[in-house]
């Protein structure tokens, strides 16, 4: 979550010389790169057994790329310690997941967590001033956060779902190189109609951060934990996450922690507290 949390302010530091869907493509390039040649000898067996695996892993690695890349792009629009705190309520998000995926059952307290979680989300999107319902000026950046949630509740519970999945490292190399092909021609279209990827040092090393820490790393260990653990038991740690992003953001990019990022995360904390528990 340390990873995850430097991650998110690592993108929005950078986020003024790396445009979302560049600093995501070249993320899981460099990925795909350095996995090669650790994955290469396992490929044929995994090959053997292609159209059974692929018609699991693509829908899996598309919903882990864009879950990836809709962060990216969020915080060119909101704060490192809204997207932290609103990344957060994924633990409920899964269970909600869950529910519509695999019918697991939601008792009261359950669904009432889950309900306070997501008003802590409304309390940060509209900044804690209930006058702006009146005028729906929604904060892009946080609707953005919100659908990578989702994206990641799908994959975590997709993930678990499924038994009959290649090793950690192969899985890994799989995304990697879903990810690559599907935003190639977004990454394209971004260059050309916005602005293109400027190779600075700052850029190049917001890709190598993004790459070896949020990718080779911790999302190779977020995979164990869903397989050993489960998607709802292992999406409580995620809980941690706005702790580190809130350090971070404050630390590097001089944010300022407001009232309302308390009491939304303090919403979203006790919600999750009450959806996952058994």
């Amino acid at each position: 979550m340390a990873l995850w949390g430097g991650a998110i302010v690592t993108a929005r530091g950078v986020y003024d010389v790396a445009p979302p869907v560049a600093l995501t493509f070249w993320r899981w390039l460099l990925a795909m790169v350095i996995l090669l040649p650790i994955v290469w000898r396992k490929l044929p067996s995994f090959w053997a057994d292609g159209n059974r695996s692929l018609s699991v892993l693509l829908p899996l690695s598309c919903a882990m790329v864009l879950g990836t890349t809709l962060s990216v792009s969020a915080v060119n629009f909101t704060t490192a310690i809204n997207a932290t705190i609103i990344n957060a309520a994924q633990a409920a998000m899964t269970a909600v997941v869950a529910f519509l995926v695999l019918q697991e059952r939601l008792v009261a307290r359950q669904m009432f967590g889950i309900a306070l979680a997501f008003t802590g989300i409304l309390v940060m999107v509209f900044r804690g001033d209930v006058t702006l319902l009146r005028g729906i000026e929604f904060n892009w950046g946080d609707l953005l956060m919100l659908g990578a949630i989702v994206s990641w509740a799908f994959y975590a519970v997709g993930l678990h779902r499924e038994r009959h999945l290649p090793s950690g490292d192969v899985l890994l190399f799989v995304i990697s190189v879903t990810g690559t092909l599907v935003l190639f021609p977004f990454y394209i279209l971004e260059t050309v109609f916005w602005r293109g990827f400027v190779p600075s040092a700052q850029a190049l090393g917001g890709v190598v951060y993004l790459t070896v820490a949020s990718t080779l790393v911790a999302v190779y260990f977020w995979n164990v934990a869903i397989r050993s653990v489960g998607a709802s038991r292992a999406s409580v740690f995620v809980n941690l996450l706005p702790v580190f992003g809130a350090i971070f953001a404050m630390q590097f990019l001089g944010e300022r922690l407001y009232v309302f990022h308390v009491a939304g995360a303090a919403l979203v904390f006790v919600g999750i507290v009450m959806a996952v528990r058994r």
